[in-house]
């Protein structure tokens, strides 16, 4: 559950329908149909026959499926550990096998309609046209549009016999606190040369439910027939890479929240070290720590030992937890003591020079900066680039860069980490990480919110 709470309302089932229906001057096309071998069409709605198809399936649920869009997407950049669905992403051919791998469930339901509506016609032959009324009652994986591009496009393609298409849905679409609800419904004219008079009536009749239910929703929100709840994002995970289609935007900020809508956060509020620390000694420094702790074998026998252990440690780091040397002195180290000394042993130096990295770190954030608030550049520093990616934390993806000025060109820019699955929180304290590594000046960082959550 995002939020405080959650509105909910009926779903749009078949008496939900049969009620549109007559509030539009229809009927049931049979009434016997109970009694019937044949499959006819559902309604009849002035001179034209409608049939009725309710979307119940998820999109996203069909393993066929999954494999063919994991296909589509993963090859855009195969090292990202999560792709957003966005058909806008792929060029024409991509767009077609997107098209080809999600219309299915649409597929199915224009053929079986088809010999419904051409059965009722033969039947009440004073009809003049055919009409498929498609009603999404559980596919998040396609929005209101996609489902009328679709449908038109199956529906134009694949008869003759079905005129026009009505696309119908109830959508809700709430943080908790502010809900908003969507009842879209529009026709998608196949037959130019057939227009669909009773529509305005349809529609009307549609709206006038879409009231009524919402009244119902407020007045009685705790009916266990009101079953259907907000948009959430969907998606799957296959070969260790999620796929995800991102819940649509509320379309304004919130008055309520004003940090922002609250995001789930199912990976944990924790992360892990972002840093192995390395105590830095010179060969001076060395010699004075040799001298004081001459009994400490972990600092070898020759300075050249320790320079070995030194490259061994940053052999260690990893891209989200890298090897951070940490300058420390035998001075310094005793004047931060507060008490005896220790055992003279390395090991509170290393503690020392974990202190100093985590002072550090805390340093360079606080002095962070996003780059939109940043008038004057630095000529060095770190960016830390967060993709906010729906409603769950988990999903975002960061991007590290080290920007350094080169003389009589443009910044210098290296790659520090890339694609990583990491949310903004735990992509800044790495950051921080790497500034410290790098000695930057400062870090700079930015969200891109194209698909997120707000």
């Amino acid at each position: 559950m995002i939020g405080i709470a959650t509105t909910r309302i009926r779903p749009l089932t078949e008496d939900v329908c049969n009620e549109i229906i007559e509030a539009a001057g229809g009927r049931r096309a049979h009434p016997d149909q109970a009694e019937r071998k044949k499959r006819n069409a559902d309604y009849i709605l002035g001179d034209s026959v409608i049939e009725l198809k309710i979307l119940e399936d998820e999109g996203l649920s069909k393993t066929e499926r999954q494999r063919k869009l994991a296909e589509i997407f993963t090859a855009l950049d195969p090292d990202r550990p999560v792709y957003v669905l966005d058909r806008g992403q792929l060029d024409l051919k991509g767009q077609r096998a997107y098209d080809r791998a999600m219309e299915s469930p649409i597929k199915s339901a224009v053929k079986s309609a088809k010999g419904q509506l051409i059965q009722t016609r033969s039947e009440v032959p004073n009809t003049k046209r055919s009409i498929l009324l498609l009603v999404n009652n559980g596919n998040t994986a396609l929005d209101h549009g996609e489902i009328c591009e679709l449908a038109g496009r199956r529906a134009r393609n694949d008869t003759d016999d079905i005129d026009g298409v009505v696309v119908a849905g109830a959508y809700l679409h709430s943080d908790g606190f502010d809900t908003l609800a969507l009842w879209p419904i529009h026709y998608v004219p196949v037959s130019l040369d057939q227009p669909f008079p009773e529509y305005d009536a349809l529609h009307e009749a549609f709206h006038g439910y879409a009231e009524r239910a919402m009244t119902e929703a407020v007045k009685d929100g705790l009916s266990r027939e009101l079953t259907k709840g907000p948009v959430l994002d969907t998606g799957f995970d296959l070969d260790g890479k999620t796929f995800v289609k991102p819940a649509p935007p509320l379309g304004q900020s919130s008055d309520f929240y004003v940090n922002g809508r609250p995001r789930l956060n199912s990976a944990g509020d924790n992360f892990p070290p972002v840093g192995l620390v390395f105590p830095e000694l010179d060969r001076a420094e060395w010699n004075k720590f040799r001298e004081f702790m001459p009994d400490d074998g972990s600092l070898g026998d020759r300075y050249e030992d320790w320079l070995a252990e030194r490259e061994r440690a940053l052999g260690e780091g990893t891209e989200l937890k890298p090897t951070v040397p940490m300058t420390v002195t035998l001075d310094g180290w005793l004047a931060s003591l507060d008490g005896p000394v220790p055992p003279r042993r390395f090991g509170p130096v290393r503690r020392y020079a974990t202190t100093l990295f985590q002072q550090a770190v805390n340093a360079v954030l606080e002095g962070s900066r996003s780059v939109e608030n940043t008038r004057i550049v630095p000529s060095r520093f770190v960016l830390v680039t967060t993709e906010v990616i729906g409603q769950d934390q988990a999903n975002d993806v960061s991007h590290i860069l080290l920007v350094e000025p080169q003389a009589g060109a443009g910044p210098r820019i290296t790659t520090l980490v890339k694609n990583a699955r990491i949310r903004f929180q735990y992509a800044g304290a790495l950051g921080a990480s790497y500034a410290v590594k790098h000695s930057a000046s400062s870090l700079q960082w930015q969200k891109d919110k194209t698909y997120a959550w707000q």
